[in-house]
């Protein structure tokens, strides 16, 4: 493959540092995105600092350049806003469209960039895992699907029920449920054997070649593929029956028993049909969209699967989200090793079938009778109830949250990342700092931030503030914040601005979130609190923010989570020092 990389002119002043980046103009993009080689290809958005906004694919690239760029605004706002950030852009050839929509796949992956639409497994559910290359493998229960060669099985409906097969599995096909270094170190066997639970493959009881013909059969069970198995272990039962071996007749009746308690989990939601096929249900509600992947295999409900998409709006078609969930599952490295299903059933036809298609080697269909109207509806159901529970349990505020912020602070874009730097001290002893960051309007745990204060000695919290920042944003590697928010008034305000200014960092809006003030009246024994007050760069007086509204509970919940953040790590300073006897 071929990288072209289109470099926008230099049209703004260079001046000094603290000049304002002026992104190139639409025509200037216009004509390098006229100017790329008429191919299939992958092309990269960027901003001023190089970070990728947007990924996509095109079956000719200039075309698909050229129609950002064209002149007039977007109808779609999602559009509009990403075109107004492009500083310039980056392409890669490929041979097909094929490949450039593998190769879309594998990037939106990597670099996860705020304008795509981005698929999110949800990790709450419990699996059954099998690591395949082992001699003697065993079932294990887990929560994290890897891509480390294993076979996962699941998602259950809940932990006892996923713990509940693993254990009915282990009797029927006596499967060691030891640890690894419990198998390699046994020297004898252990009273599970003694109770004929367990082969002994670890003393060599059993040897490879049988055992992995009974982990096989486990795992048949698992894809749905028991009856087989049944009418084999119902026919082995009555010849024993009948040659009067009433013990080995026994045993094949216990298994029967145990298949048909593991079998009862998976519902025959096509009964008499041999078919393997994922449904897949899609659910929307304003920004929010969820899928459900219902998996049948021989006509029988195996496992259902949901999904959370992140970065959707309203402006994007169901065709749209459907192509996206499709690619993006399905040319996912984690199904490496799963067996695919014959069809994909969906709600209607996602954009560029053809292509998907030929890509996943799969036949993707739209309902054709009652049963596949029957079964979307029940894929649709789940994914409505699954959005429902995510709503209850999600700690974020929403883009309706983001957009009365970007109202009311009078802000020059959406600020999906936001970052809070709070300081925590006693008379300037155990000076730390944190760092929270809120991504799309919920807590993003994974960037948040510890500092403790190296070069500040006393009380002065400009001073801490100023390093902190200075070690934040000397990281020119990390994504700029849209919003930074510190806690205080005008005074703590003028000190942020005054050292992004000092540390040259263009682009990033500043507010100080003040907290509300008793107010009382010397003639009454009323006492009243005021709002919470936020401060902007450039303006005298306070914005008010009203309790009952998204602005006022994201902003604070922000604020009070750098304080929280801040105040946890000095007690754990505070107290090693303590106990250390300082």
């Amino acid at each position: 493959m071929e990288k072209q990389a289109p470099k926008p002119s230099k049209n703004h002043a260079e001046t000094g540092p603290a000049v304002e980046i002026v992104l190139p103009s639409r025509q200037i993009l216009l004509e390098q995105a006229r100017a790329v080689k008429a191919c299939p290809g992958v092309y990269l958005m960027k901003d001023p600092q190089g970070h990728i906004l947007y990924v996509g694919k095109a079956k000719v690239l200039p075309n698909r350049l050229a129609s950002y760029f064209q002149a007039g605004s977007h109808e779609v706002p999602r559009t509009e806003m990403l075109v107004n950030r492009v500083h310039h852009f980056d392409v890669i050839l490929t041979e097909t469209e094929a490949e450039a929509l593998i190769l879309e796949c594998t990037l939106i992956k990597k670099h996860k960039p705020k304008f795509n639409v981005r698929l999110k497994d949800d990790k709450a559910y419990p699996y059954l895992k099998i690591q395949v290359n082992e001699r003697f493998p065993r079932i294990e229960w887990t929560r994290r699907v890897m891509r480390d060669g294993a076979r996962y099985f699941g998602p259950f409906p809940s932990a006892w029920s996923a713990r509940q097969v693993m254990q009915l599995l282990n009797e029927t096909f006596q499967l060691r449920d030891c640890s690894d270094n419990t198998f390699r170190h046994r020297s004898r066997p252990c009273i599970l054997f003694q109770m004929g639970k367990c082969s002994g493959s670890c003393v060599g009881e059993l040897d490879e070649n049988h055992y992995r013909e009974s982990i096989t059969q486990a795992m048949a069970v698992l894809e749905g593929k028991a009856d087989h198995l049944q009418k084999s272990l119902r026919r082995g039962m009555e010849d024993a029956a009948a040659q009067e071996e009433y013990e080995l007749a026994a045993e094949y009746r216990d298994q029967l028993k145990n298949l048909e308690l593991v079998t009862e989990t998976q519902g025959v939601v096509e009964a008499g049909s041999q078919r393997d096929r994922d449904v897949v249900g899609l659910f929307r509600k304003d920004a929010d969209a969820h899928a459900t992947l219902l998996r049948i295999r021989g006509g029988r409900l195996i496992s259902i699967q949901h999904f959370h998409f992140q970065n959707t709006d309203s402006s994007l078609t169901d065709s749209g989200i459907l192509f996206d969930f499709l690619s993006q599952n399905y040319l996912s490295p984690a199904r490496e090793g799963e067996p695919p299903p014959n069809e994909i059933l969906l709600s209607e036809a996602p954009d560029d079938l053809e292509l998907l298609e030929r890509t996943l080697g799969l036949s993707v269909r739209v309902a054709e009778n009652a049963v596949d109207e029957q079964l979307l509806n029940v894929a649709r159901t789940n994914a409505e109830y699954a959005q429902e529970q995510a709503a209850k349990r999600s700690p974020g505020h929403g883009s309706e949250a983001l957009e009365e912020v970007l109202e009311k602070l009078h802000l020059p874009k959406l600020p999906y990342r936001i970052e809070c730097y709070d300081i925590s001290n006693i008379h300037g002893r155990d000076a730390v700092a944190s760092r929270v960051v809120f991504m799309n309007g919920a807590p993003e745990k994974g960037l948040y931030r510890r500092y403790k204060i190296r070069t500040v000695e006393g009380s002065n919290d400009f001073a801490m503030m100023k390093e902190v920042l200075g070690r934040r944003f000397a990281h020119k590697e990390e994504e700029l914040p849209d919003l930074v928010v510190v806690d205080g008034g005008k005074g703590q305000l003028a000190q942020a601005v005054a050292i992004l200014e000092e540390l040259a960092v263009q682009g990033v809006s500043v507010a100080g979130l003040a907290k509300a003030r008793v107010e009382r009246d010397f003639q009454s024994a009323e006492v009243k609190s005021s709002m919470e007050r936020v401060f902007i760069p450039g303006r005298k007086n306070p914005i008010p923010l009203l309790p009952h509204t998204g602005a006022y509970k994201l902003l604070t919940h922000v604020r009070d989570e750098a304080h929280r953040f801040a105040v946890s790590y000095h007690r754990v300073i505070r107290s090693k020092r303590t106990l250390g006897g300082e």
